[in-house]
């Protein structure tokens, strides 16, 4: 569960500093996976798949917790460092649940993780196309909502 979670993201980024930690469930209509604050991430109920499918999503929205929430970037502009670091921390997390249920399999379960983002991000550049200026690391804002170029 979340517990342990938050356990294993301790154990790989240190103590927690914000004291509770609670998931909120929006309405259908949220539209992110989730969206972090301290002590508090909102999420879709899509999230509740029941099976712990989606656990890397959990594990992303508490991984802000030190990554977003602690530390941050200094505008918009880099926040690929933001959500780089938070990507990072959670297969870290992911890495530390993995050998907790069965030990050994944490490493393969984190480059499992590290194949799929890079899928992912072959993917997205592909539908966008290489020179659209949304695929850029760092993405120029200059008349473009911080919104419609991270979502």
């Amino acid at each position: 569960g979340t517990d342990d979670i938050l356990t294993a993201a301790e154990k790989v980024a240190g103590e927690y500093v914000w004291g509770r930690y609670d998931l909120l469930v929006l309405p259908p209509s949220f539209p992110y996976g989730g969206m972090e604050n301290p002590c508090l991430t909102f999420v879709t109920p899509t999230l509740l798949a029941g099976d712990k499918s989606l656990v890397n999503v959990v594990a992303h929205e508490i991984a802000h917790s030190w990554t977003g929430n602690l530390v941050t970037n200094a505008n918009w502009e880099h926040f690929w460092l933001n959500e780089g670091f938070t990507v990072f921390l959670e297969r870290k997390i992911l890495k530390e649940l993995a050998d907790k249920a069965e030990p050994g399999t944490g490493e393969a379960v984190r480059q499992a993780a590290h194949l799929h983002g890079l899928n992912s991000l072959k993917y997205a550049i592909e539908v966008f196309g290489e020179d659209n200026p949304l695929t850029a690391l760092n993405v120029n804002l200059d008349g473009v909502d911080p919104d419609d170029a991270f979502s």
